[in-house]
């Protein structure tokens, strides 16, 4: 019996064993390596692109706005202010001789003839001479569309069929006491229980926010007298504050 022979068969036999496992093993490890390597990469290719994110932000600036508020200006304070001035609760008028001064609850003060009165027929105040021989109106409302020399003129362009005889019909551009006016003068052939042909006078005017219109009707005949008692009650007109029992 040989025995030596049996000592190389289980070296070659071990040594196979060690060389047969051999590319299995580092397969293995080098599947883990690269596994690991992809890992560290991945978090890697992360970490940069989180970097870039943050150095792109601060690169790119923000942009504020400032909005500032210009306090507006009341627009009131660009208007007159005598037109906001509110009228007297009551004036003082110095009537000439012949007339007297009245204290009007429409809101207006001036002098008219002596033994001249009252009536309130809406929207006008009239005084009367007995008889309404002569006869004084004021109307007293909101400015209308054209001013005073519109007004006029429609009411010009009305008249022929207003009055009877229309004539000598006059309206002018003007100003009273510095104010818009305009003043319209004509003749007519008189109301039915009148005798004869009239004259009127008269002139339209803004002031204090309000139109104001006083005319005069008289026998054409003593047109001037008529045209005294227009003028006086011009002269003397006061805007007042209404009161009741207008």
């Amino acid at each position: 019996m040989i025995f030596r022979s049996s000592g190389p068969a289980r070296g070659a036999r071990g040594r196979a064993r060690s060389t047969a496992c051999a590319p299995p093993c580092i397969g293995g490890v080098a599947l883990v390596t690269l596994a690991g390597l992809g890992a560290g990469v991945a978090a890697l290719l992360m970490i940069r692109d989180e970097a870039e994110d943050r150095r792109d932000a601060k690169a790119v600036p923000r942009v504020t706005r400032t909005v500032t508020r210009t306090p507006a200006t009341p627009r009131d304070s660009a208007l007159p202010t005598a037109s906001a001035t509110p009228p007297p609760a009551a004036a003082d008028v110095k009537a000439p001789p012949g007339y007297r001064s009245v204290q009007d609850p429409a809101g207006f003060a001036f002098a008219v003839p002596e033994g001249f009165t009252r009536s309130f027929e809406p929207p006008r105040v009239f005084y009367y001479s007995p008889g309404k021989e002569f006869r004084i109106g004021v109307l007293i409302q909101d400015p209308k569309d054209g001013g005073p020399l519109g007004v006029m003129r429609d009411s010009a362009s009305e008249a022929p069929d207003r009055y009877p005889g229309y004539r000598d019909g006059r309206v002018v551009r003007t100003t009273h006491k510095g104010n818009e006016a305009a003043s319209w003068e004509f003749t007519w052939n008189g109301f039915e229980d009148s005798a004869g042909s009239r004259h009127t006078l008269d002139l339209a005017w803004n002031e204090g926010e309000k139109m104001y219109d006083v005319w005069v009707s008289a026998p054409d005949a003593k047109s001037a007298e008529g045209r005294r008692h227009f003028e006086t009650a011009l002269d003397t007109f006061v805007r007042t504050r209404p009161f009741s029992g207008q």
